[in-house]
């Protein structure tokens, strides 16, 4: 088979969500080329109504497989003929509540196709006599062929007369040997009946309706209709019995052709040509590849037939609209497939939606990352979709397309014998991404989601200087979600798109006093988010660019920190061992002379009166990073001076920790930061100086992290720290050794 890419098709508009059987028109085409099928079919036809007087035959194939289509086509190709041919009657069971209403509709659809006459001796007025001596008396209205009025004496004429059953059934055959017309009639949907509805039809077929050129073509589901039939008393629940039974009714059977590998990939790449150049919506080739190896590893052996091909693209062209270009494209049809072939899979999807974005605090997690926990989390998905009720045929290939959405789902499949880590998608907007994760099970952007649309019209304007209604949102979501809103960035400029660079450098500056200052979850603070996203712009900008930019922010005091934050984010990416986004040829150790610069005549125009007042310290940590000997003489000249007394600046060398997620919660004690004490005024001098207030010092009580930082707190807690390292100490080692911790952040 040739194995076509899914957008190579000329594009062509489809109605996929009719179910409409084809009939080879212009509206409804034979997309499947299957007229030398039916032309086959007619032939038969014709040779059986050579070779027998009446006959069954069966149109057999599994739902969906285009049956009707065939029959349509057929009743086409026979009624295009010469007027002599073929006389039609269509006669579909399911469309009647029960078995006496069966009788009626058997007989009227036969009447009907048969030529109007007025002579009494006529085909259809003898058939009309024919049903009027089986039918139930309150069906007889309606049968073309007898009078309604006269229902009233039809007791007393089947009583008087040559009227029997028989007699009726030998003068329907006089009358359709004259007629010399033969007569089709096609039974379609067999398989939807009840059990003794089918019987009754079989009944009528080969009992009562074996009249002289008369044909029957059935259509049905074989291994349905078996099932039908082994629940009714003649089968008694064997199916060889039903089998047996069926095989006396049809005497010529005729099974549907099963669509070829190519038919199923001209189906699937018409219908996915006609959604993606209706929502201008193009693969790349890298999108193609992929859902070309999944499609023939797993969808194509389940999208066997004609309607399951076309319903599942009716899904994704009825919902794929709204979220174009707010999802990825393949995700989005494999989550279909699911929603539509594997439903309890789906369903699972949803309740495990944090366990599949590696958000859940499950068991292996806490079980270490040996061959056991691997085990554990292999059993756990495992039991997952065997409780979404998967068919064991079809386990492999459910795991297949779940492996392919989720890395949890593929690390933990990979291996049983070893701890695999779930890594991250590179797709852009994929379903295993927190932020997209909602817009594949919702039919749409969610309310309070930022759709991608909107933030490229927000940039685009900031790019041109406008702030219209969408850089309003922008702010918007950046002041309420911006971890949420940096992400989204990152992703659109990783997708290749050009981002007025700067520009986003100052609106996360502009918006960053605004931001809380306390995070909210653990891995949620607003503003280290402002920062990162700020850090990438910069790089993104160029060096020339960004040294103006941050040169700007840091000359306006509300964004002097903001500033000198995202230049220490820079200076500690760059030094990181696990690999840096700042590209080559950056410079910025120029962004950290400017903000060097930025620190010291900050240092020198603020003079508080004590290391507790706020801001006080706010500048010193990162100055210690940036320019580590410049913020020690500072914070040795303000105790030199006598400005600060030591004793208070140790205090304020202890870190504050704040409760993450509770609004105006008030900071708690932290850590002691010994080794910049040590490395500002030498640990031996600060022992000395501060001998009385080390003896004197009464230790707190309780859990540290609980004390509030309070100055007096503070203090104390350093002092005891102190004291801890000089009874430690021999007296010969004060002045060497280094003490325990060294924390320098101030919260």
């Amino acid at each position: 088979m040739e194995r076509a890419e899914a957008a190579s098709a000329e594009p062509v508009s489809i109605n996929l969500l009719s179910d409409d059987p084809r009939d080879g028109s212009p509206e409804r085409p034979d997309d499947l080329g299957r007229h030398s099928f039916t032309t086959y079919l007619a032939s038969l036809v014709d040779t059986v109504r050579a070779q027998s007087e009446s006959s069954v035959m069966a149109l057999i194939g599994d739902w969906g497989s285009g049956k009707t289509s065939i029959l349509e086509l057929l009743r086409k190709h026979l009624t295009s003929r010469r007027s002599d041919s073929w006389l039609l009657a269509e006669f579909n069971p399911w469309t009647y509540p029960d078995a006496p209403s069966l009788q009626h509709g058997f007989f009227n659809e036969l009447a009907a196709a048969l030529p109007k006459g007025s002579r009494p001796s006529g085909a259809r007025a003898k058939v009309g006599d024919l049903a009027r001596t089986i039918s139930p008396i309150g069906k007889l209205g309606g049968i073309i062929g007898v009078d309604a009025e006269g229902v009233i004496t039809t007791i007393a004429d089947l009583v008087s007369g040559d009227t029997s059953a028989s007699a009726a059934k030998r003068s329907a055959e006089a009358a359709l040997r004259r007629l010399q017309r033969p007569v089709l009639m096609v039974v379609d949907d067999l398989d939807r009946l009840t059990p003794q509805e089918l019987l009754e039809v079989l009944k009528l077929v080969r009992l009562v309706g074996r009249l002289p050129h008369v044909y029957y073509l059935l259509a049905y589901d074989e291994r349905t209709l078996l099932d039908v039939l082994q629940n009714t008393p003649i089968a008694g629940g064997n199916e060889s019995r039903a089998r047996a039974y069926l095989e006396k009714i049809v005497q010529v059977r005729l099974d549907m052709p099963v669509l070829r590998e190519s038919q199923r990939s001209v189906l699937l790449n018409r219908g996915l040509t006609s959604i993606l150049t209706s929502n201008s919506a193009p693969l790349t080739a890298a999108d193609q590849r992929r859902l070309s190896e999944i499609y023939f590893e797993v969808l194509d052996r389940r999208l066997a037939t004609p309607r399951a091909i076309s319903r599942f693209l009716g899904q994704v062209q009825a919902f794929f609209g709204p979220l174009r270009g707010e999802v990825d494209f393949v995700d989005f049809l494999l989550m279909t497939w699911l929603r539509t072939q594997e439903p309890g899979v789906y369903a699972m999807v949803q309740r495990e939606r944090d366990a599949l974005l590696g958000r859940a605090s499950t068991s292996w997690r806490f079980g270490g990352r040996d061959a056991t926990a691997a085990k554990e989390r292999q059993r756990f998905w495992s039991d997952r979709i065997e409780r979404a009720r998967v068919d064991s045929d079809h386990r492999d290939g459910v795991i297949r397309v779940l492996s392919d959405l989720f890395p949890e789902i593929q690390a933990a499949f990979a291996s049983a014998s070893s701890f695999t880590t779930a890594g991250q998608r590179s797709t852009p907007k994929a379903v295993s991404h927190a932020d997209y994760f909602d817009r594949y099970v919702s039919f749409g952007v969610p309310e309070d989601d930022f759709p991608d649309s909107l933030l490229s019209q927000s940039l685009g304007e900031l790019a041109r200087g406008i702030e219209g209604r969408p850089v309003q949102r922008l702010k918007a979501e950046i002041r309420d979600n911006t971890a949420r809103a940096a992400r989204k960035i990152e992703g659109l400029r990783d997708s290749g798109e050009t981002l007025p660079e700067v520009a986003i450098f100052e609106l996360f500056g502009e918006l960053w006093p605004q931001l809380d200052d306390t995070p909210r979850e653990i891995f949620d603070d607003p503003r280290r988010s402002a920062e990162h996203g700020a850090a990438l712009a910069l790089v993104r900008a160029g060096s020339e660019a960004a040294a103006e930019a941050v040169a700007r922010r840091c000359a306006q005091p509300e964004t002097f920190r903001f500033s000198v934050n995202v230049v220490r984010a820079l200076h500690r990416n760059a030094r990181s061992p696990y690999g840096s986004f700042v590209p080559p040829g950056f410079d910025l150790e120029g962004l950290v002379d400017i903000v060097r610069s930025a620190l010291s005549a900050w240092h020198s125009a603020n003079r508080f009166d004590s290391p507790f007042a706020d801001g006080a310290m706010s500048g010193f940590w990162p100055w210690v990073e940036l320019d580590p000997a410049a913020a020690h003489g500072w914070l040795r000249e303000r105790v030199d001076s006598g400005a600060w007394p030591l004793v208070e600046v140790v205090g304020a060398l202890t870190s504050l920790t704040v409760p993450i997620g509770v609004p105006g919660a008030s900071p708690n004690i932290g850590e002691f930061a010994s080794s910049t004490a040590d490395d500002v005024f030498g640990l031996e001098r600060v022992l000395a100086e501060l001998s009385a207030e080390l003896d004197a010092v009464a230790p707190l009580e309780g859990d540290v992290l609980r004390i509030p930082a309070t100055r007096e707190n503070r203090i104390s807690y350093a002092l005891s720290a102190l004291r801890r390292m000089r009874k430690d100490r021999s007296p010969d080692e004060v002045g060497e050794a280094r003490p325990m911790s060294g924390v320098s952040d101030e919260s």
